[in-house]
């Protein structure tokens, strides 16, 4: 019989988030779209975009490298507040999408947890993981509200322009290009080690 003080190792939730990036980033997308708020082909595929990049961050939240990427975060999360005010959506409501992030994340933990729940789960992780998607939450509500700022002085603040539309992807994957160095240098440290 185990030690009842061992708990799931940060790696080991870090690995089962990883492991969950699609499907997450997928269902999070779907219940986006399911909504209805800002929809349309251009923006369900910027919202995609965005879903999964997002979603890439969770696992690396966890470990020694969260430090690093928090500013990544917090500038992915604004931009996602800020697209959302160009969708047409309420405060309130990107804070709603936000939210279901968490849910998705708290329901797979309960259904199919890591390691098939043979160590328990490491509150002081789970707390970890909580606070970064409360940043997040926080930050796409700061970009929102920056946005609808900045639309008072724009004639159109609706995000239907196509050059609009590339400037998001392009700060998306700038985003993800800075996640993906992060990423490449811990798996370097990690196999040198």
């Amino acid at each position: 019989m185990g030690d009842r003080t061992e708990r799931l190792a940060p790696g080991d939730l870090a690995r089962w988030l990883e492991s969950r990036i699609e499907s997450l980033s997928e269902r999070w997308a779907a219940a986006i779209r399911n909504q209805g708020a800002g929809s349309g082909a251009p923006v369900h595929h910027v919202v995609e975009d965005f879903t999964k990049h997002l979603v890439r961050f969770l696992p690396w939240m966890l470990g020694p490298y969260r430090e690093t990427v928090e500013p990544l975060w917090i500038r992915a999360s604004e931009l996602f507040g800020s697209v959302a005010a160009r969708r047409g959506l309420a405060a309130g409501e990107v804070i709603e999408e936000f939210q279901i992030l968490r849910e998705l994340v708290i329901r797979d933990l309960y259904r199919d947890p890591p390691l098939g729940g043979r160590l328990p789960l490491s509150l002081r992780e789970i707390l970890r993981l909580n606070r970064g998607i409360d940043r997040g939450v926080t930050h796409a509500s700061v970009g929102h509200t920056d946005a609808m700022f900045f639309q008072f002085f724009e004639p159109d603040g609706a995000l239907t322009g196509e050059n609009l539309l590339l400037e998001v992807l392009e700060q998306v994957r700038l985003n993800a290009e800075e996640l993906d160095s992060v990423v490449g240098h811990a798996r370097a440290v990690e196999y040198a080690g």
